[in-house]
């Protein structure tokens, strides 16, 4: 009988919900003393951040160098054999991330602070998840890609031009993303505190 493979979506997927779990598991066992002093997600902090006026020219700039320089560390290891390995860490990163944010929430305040952590996440992870998903895949597939690392300064040119234009393509993406996040996002959030 064959092993059973995992690829693509589904090995993504599995690294992700991995890391969540862990980020749970490491909240419900190890943290529950930091989540009850943090003043993150209390009261006080809500009512501080609705009075906050935002300087959203800055915010969009930190926004955007944060974004780009993980993608483009995430891309260049593409180019390596070490581009899948770094793809599969980040993905249990970025769900234990979310594991510990959500549970930290969830201890803090509750179901509003779910409701609260997918508000914050409003509008742009729906323009992140998808893209995310595609830009991650393409680094995965040029750090196995046995055309570009026996053929790379030959007929590999052409495996690399099209590498960079996926590149400019996640430039683009999170160009518009840090634009939601630093403009959009705010003003949501706000809207989204008054009814929780």
């Amino acid at each position: 009988m064959k092993g059973i493979r995992l690829k693509g979506r589904n090995l993504f997927l599995t690294l992700f919900l991995t890391g969540f779990a862990a980020g749970v598991l490491y909240i419900a066992l190890f943290g529950r003393a930091a989540v009850h002093e943090t003043t993150l997600m209390s009261a006080y902090f809500f009512t501080k951040y609705q009075q906050v006026e935002f300087a959203s020219d800055e915010l969009f700039l930190y926004t955007l160098k944060s974004r780009m320089s993980v993608f483009t560390i995430l891309w260049l290891t593409g180019l390596t054999v070490l581009g899948t390995a770094a793809v599969c860490g980040f993905l249990l990163w970025i769900g234990a991330a979310l594991g510990i944010t959500v549970t930290t929430a969830a201890i803090k305040m509750g179901p509003a602070g779910i409701l609260l952590c997918a508000a914050a996440g409003l509008p742009h992870f729906i323009l992140y998840i998808p893209a995310g998903c595609w830009l991650l895949k393409k680094i995965s597939s040029m750090s196995g890609s046995r055309e570009w690392r026996t053929r790379q300064w030959n007929d590999g040119k052409q495996a690399f031009c099209r590498y960079l234009l996926v590149w400019a393509a996640g430039a683009a993406v999170f160009l518009a993303g840090a634009f939601l996040e630093s403009y959009v996002n705010p003003m949501f959030l706000k809207t989204a505190l008054a009814f929780i």
